[in-house]
């Protein structure tokens, strides 16, 4: 009876252990929209659809009337002087990169039975899909957008009020007898810069760093006062971004802003300003052809779907004159692509694609995982 027990046991532990062994390793991708229920036992991911951000960099420039400015000429034979207050504009910078978004159109949901790495997969914060059991760490853009307003300063906001003015020239009663004073005091400054230069005083600086340091003070102190004439010129920068979502069904050119020399970057419906162009031209790509699927009575398996993106050529134009042109891969500009599903039924695969366009990147088999 014992014995029967032990052959019956062992009959047991084969017949479970051959049947471990003959679950099939089996996986189906399918898109989301053809499914019923796409939320359960599957994993769900995301294709991008990629976005544009156009960083525009802009130079503001305030223009400061000294209060000598009268005597410029007179006094130092200065003409190239700041006559009026005033503000101009110019775009400094261009700069266009790309990010992906889910795109709502291209989720897919995995099914899997059996040993095989469908479920180690690699999403962003969003959904999108980067690989399948892949080390590689991206650095993920955020679709939450922090805004930080710094306002510049402006015409008011400059002033000379860190010149350091002159006993002689506080005692003076009228303008040309304190710019006078003003015009002395920097063919004084001037005189001893010559000196030191040509060694002409009896002590000198100790060393050649305190020889810079004191050269240096009397520049800016020639500087500050001849700002009294020639008045000031203040650049400050700023930086905009215009985020896009490209679409192949969309105009291939669009205002993307309005630009005015005294204001600045400007709303596209604001006509004080002259428009700024984006021009986005898709380049012509051969597809690859759908080929018939033969006749089976076998269940029709996807793969992991991928996206074969599409290069566009982009341009910013400011009126007639090309500002920046920049070729981009966009993935919603190409077309979409089935792996075949064998290859996420293997154990030792490791799949990287392109978060920002969906593109696949590399398919790998490690020794061991």
């Amino acid at each position: 009876m014992k014995k029967f027990l032990f052959v019956l046991s062992t009959v047991a532990l084969l017949a479970s252990c051959a049947g471990e062994k003959t679950i099939p390793s089996k996986v189906n991708v399918k898109a989301v929209s053809s499914m019923q229920n796409a939320t359960t036992n599957n994993i769900i991911y995301s294709l991008p659809t990629t976005h544009l951000k156009v960083a525009v960099t802009v130079e503001k420039t305030i223009f400061k009337v000294g209060p000598f400015y009268r005597y410029s000429q007179k006094m130092l034979n200065v003409t190239d002087v700041v006559t009026e207050d005033k503000v101009e504009w110019k775009i400094k910078d261009v700069d266009i990169s790309s990010y992906g978004l889910p795109d709502p159109s291209k989720q897919f949901a995995i099914s899997y039975e059996g040993n095989n790495v469908a479920p180690l997969i690699n999403l962003t914060g969003d959904g999108v899909l980067y690989g399948i059991n892949s080390d590689v760490v991206i650095e993920q853009s955020s679709a939450l957008k922090k805004y930080d307003y710094i306002p510049l300063p402006d015409v008011d906001d400059v002033n000379f009020n860190d010149v350091a003015m002159l006993g002689k020239q506080l005692e003076k009663t009228s303008t040309a007898a304190m710019a006078q004073e003003a015009a002395n005091f920097i063919y004084k400054l001037r005189k001893r810069r010559f000196k030191i230069l040509a060694s002409d005083f009896e002590q000198l600086p100790p060393d050649g760093q305190a020889y810079e340091v004191m050269i240096q003070e009397l520049n800016d102190l020639e500087q500050s006062f001849l700002e009294l004439f020639v008045g000031k010129k203040v650049n400050v920068t700023e930086t905009k971004i215009f985020d896009l979502e490209p679409s192949s069904l969309s105009a291939e050119s669009d205002v993307l802003f309005r630009f005015s020399s005294v204001k600045g970057i400007v709303d596209k419906m604001d006509v004080s300003g002259a428009p700024v162009y984006i021009e986005i031209k898709a380049e012509e790509q051969p597809k690859i052809p759908d080929a018939p699927l033969p006749p089976s009575k076998d269940e029709v398996r996807n793969g992991l779907f991928y996206c074969k993106p599409g290069k566009v050529i982009v341009k910013l134009i400011d009126r007639n004159q090309l500002i920046k042109e920049q070729e981009v891969y966009l993935g919603q500009y190409g077309q979409l692509i089935s792996l075949p599903s064998t290859i996420l039924e293997e154990e030792r695969v490791s799949i990287q694609l392109d978060e920002k366009t969906g593109a696949l990147q590399s398919i790998k088999r490690s020794a061991k995982l």
